[in-house]
């Protein structure tokens, strides 16, 4: 994993966009923040008033016209570059299909903003926070001021974690007379990539405490909930497994193995031996239909996620 898999992999892979058009993007946001035109921090306070009384549709319309309003002024300063808006400018913040889910809206935007559906609250959710990661990715004012602090900082870093990646040597490399000097670049990338890793969870942290993130995640565990009241605690533990990997998802984390990224992160999660325990025996689980877990392990294994999710500042009741 360190190496490229998974995860980390994506983020080194993500088709990007040249540092002239984020410059240009960026040149263009700080110019209507400063002229006090683009009203994007009221805008979105305002949307979150309407999350925290629940008005999660009217909330969705307004997050959704909050981006078609800043993508039209960006496109007629980019001209011909316009397309770039596509893509995303900070492949560990947002993925491509999020960004064009936000561009072009679902076909069913009217039903998902009108329903009361526990599902459509998730998607509309969901769409919200991509909303205002793809802001953010430009560098607008929709998530505060720490967060446009650090994502330049993990730009920078992603940047170098690409080009040390390039240096290392392939299958035929660790050996021979170069074998010193891999080693030491081997052992610097992987000392950047836990870096990355750990600066990541304290943006995910930040986006943590945007309203949309804290509903999604109680509706997630609420499953967990309700199976372990049923008696299905099993089932329970293996829906809390599939909520952390969604959490680490959201944290720019998604895919690989997971214990691998809770090895990366060690000191990050409080209780770490029990995580990492109920991690490799639910992926064991979940690979195997013939296995099983009892009642109280199933539960420890619940209890032991719940904190991790709590570290993660995801806070499941």
């Amino acid at each position: 994993m360190v190496f490229g898999d998974g995860w980390l992999g994506e983020v080194i892979s993500a088709a990007g966009v040249s540092r002239e058009i984020r410059e240009k993007v960026r040149s263009r946001m700080s110019s209507l923040d400063k002229k006090g035109k683009g009203g994007l921090a009221a805008e979105w306070r305002g949307i979150d008033g309407m999350l925290r009384e629940g008005r999660t549709g009217e909330a969705l319309e307004r997050a959704l016209g909050s981006v078609a309003r800043v993508a039209e002024g960006l496109r007629e300063v980019l001209g011909d570059d316009a397309a770039a808006l596509e893509r995303p400018f900070s492949p560990f913040l947002i993925r491509g299909r999020e960004v064009r889910a936000v561009l072009y809206p679902p076909k069913d935007l009217r039903e998902l903003t009108r329903s009361r559906d526990e599902l459509e609250e998730m998607r509309a959710l969901e769409l919200i926070n991509d909303a205002r990661r793809l802001l953010a990715s430009w560098e607008a004012e929709a998530w505060g001021e720490k967060a446009r602090a650090l994502i330049p900082r993990l730009e920078v870093d992603a940047e170098g974690l690409r080009r040390t990646y390039a240096e290392l040597p392939g299958e035929d490399g660790l050996e021979g007379e170069d074998f010193e000097k891999e080693m030491e670049l081997a052992d610097r990338f992987a000392t950047m990539a836990t870096r990355f890793a750990r600066d990541l969870m304290k943006l995910h942290s930040l986006n943590a405490c945007n309203p949309e993130v804290r509903r999604r995640f109680e509706i997630l565990w609420g499953n967990v909930v309700r199976l372990e009241e049923d008696g299905e605690v099993q089932a329970a533990a293996l829906e809390a497994l599939q909520v952390l990997e969604e959490a680490l998802e959201l944290a720019g984390m998604g895919g690989g193995e997971t214990l691998e990224k809770i090895d990366m992160l060690n000191d990050f999660f409080g209780e770490v031996d029990d995580l990492r325990g109920a991690v490799y025996r639910l992926t064991d689980v979940s690979r195997d239909a013939g296995e099983s877990v009892g009642m109280e392990e199933g539960r420890g294994y619940i209890e032991a996620i719940r904190r991790a999710l709590s570290d993660m500042d995801l806070n499941p009741a």
